[in-house]
C-alpha cells in the first residue's frame, strides 16, 4: 500500500524554508510532578519538560538560529489533556507547551488514524507539520534535509520506532548534520541488525553507542538507558547522542535517575 504524507500547512517545497509565523503560545509551562513509578511515556514526557526546555531557552537566545523539534514514529498516544496546556504523559503535543517555543514541530506517524487525532487537536497553527506514510523515508527526504548548518538550523529529534522499523540511515544522516540532538529508543533485539558484528550478551547496547560515535559522529553519547517492561523484563534502550555538550547535565540527571530501577517502557 502507498505511504502518503499529510501537514496541516505546506510546509514548502523542497529547497524552502516552511513558514515561521506562529500562533500564540502559553506565557507559562505547568510543572508537572514525576510518577514514582515511571514508564516510557512518563520518561518521555519527563525528556520534553526538562531537556527540551532547557534545549530551546539555550538556542532561542542565539539570534538567527531557528530550532526545530521532530518527533518520528509519533504514536500511540494522541490523548489531548483535559485542560488546555496541560502535559499528558507521551503525548507528542507536548512538545508544543514548551516555552520558549520551538521555531517548528515536525510529528511523523505510521498511523493514519493516529495523525487524524493530531491534526484535529492541533488545529490551525501553522507551526507543526503533520506527516503520515513511511517515517524513514520522510525523516530521510524531507524532514532532516531542513536541518542544514549552513542554514542555521538546529533540531531536537525523538525517535521512538516499533521493532525492527528504523533505518539506520536515519540515525547516520542525524549525526552527520552535526546539527541534531537525538533520543532514540532500541527495542530489544533490534540492535544486533545494525552491527557489523554479533556482540558479547549484554554488549549489544554498547556496541551500537560505538557505532553513534565512530560511524555517526555524533560528538557526544551516553550510556544507553535499560526499559523495561511491567514485568520487569528487559524491553530495550533508550539512547541520547548529541552533536555537543550543551545541556547534558539534563540528561545525566534523567538517565541516572531511573537507571538503578531502570525505567519500565509502555
Amino acid at each position: 500500500m502507498a505511504t502518503r504524507s499529510k501537514t496541516t500547512q505546506n510546509a514548502g517545497a523542497r529547497g524552502k524554508r516552511p513558514s515561521h509565523r506562529r500562533a500564540s503560545t502559553p506565557a507559562a509551562v505547568p510543572r508537572v510532578q514525576p510518577a514514582a513509578t515511571t514508564g516510557w511515556p512518563e520518561l518521555k514526557l519527563e525528556i520534553v519538560r526538562r531537556y527540551a526546555a532547557a534545549y530551546s531557552t539555550i538556542l532561542s537566545r542565539q539570534a538567527g538560529l531557528a530550532h526545530y523539534w521532530i518527533d518520528g514514529f509519533a504514536g500511540p498516544d494522541v490523548r489531548v489533556p483535559k485542560r488546555a496546556r496541560e502535559f499528558a504523559p507521551g503525548s507528542p503535543l507536548n512538545a508544543l507547551l514548551v516555552t520558549p517555543p520551538f521555531r517548528h514541530h515536525y510529528l511523523i506517524d505510521l498511523d493514519g488514524e493516529r495523525v487524524e487525532s493530531l491534526r484535529a487537536a492541533v488545529g490551525k497553527r501553522d507551526d507543526v507539520t503533520l506527516l503520515e506514510g513511511d517515517c524513514n523515508r520522510l525523516l530521510l527526504e524531507d524532514v532532516l534535509p531542513r536541518v542544514r548548518q549552513d542554514d542555521y538550523r538546529r533540531a531536537l529529534c525523538v525517535l521512538d520506532p516499533p521493532a525492527s522499523h528504523l533505518d539506520w540511515r536515519v540515525i547516520e544522516m542525524a549525526g552527520r548534520l552535526r546539527t541534531i540532538d537525538l533520543f532514540v529508543t532500541l527495542p530489544a533485539g533490534d540492535v544486533h541488525g545494525w552491527l557489523a558484528e554479533a556482540p558479547r550478551d549484554g554488549a549489544a547496547p554498547q556496541a551500537f553507542a560505538r557505532r553513534l560515535r565512530e560511524e555517526a559522529r555524533f560528538a557526544n553519547v551516553l550510556e544507553p538507558l535499560p526499559l523495561r517492561d511491567g514485568a520487569g523484563r528487559l524491553a530495550g534502550h533508550l539512547c541520547f547522542a548529541s552533536r555537543s555538550d550543551m545541556a547534558n547535565q539534563v540528561v545525566e540527571d534523567i538517565f541516572a535517575r531511573h537507571r538503578d530501577g531502570a525505567a519500565r517502557t509502555r
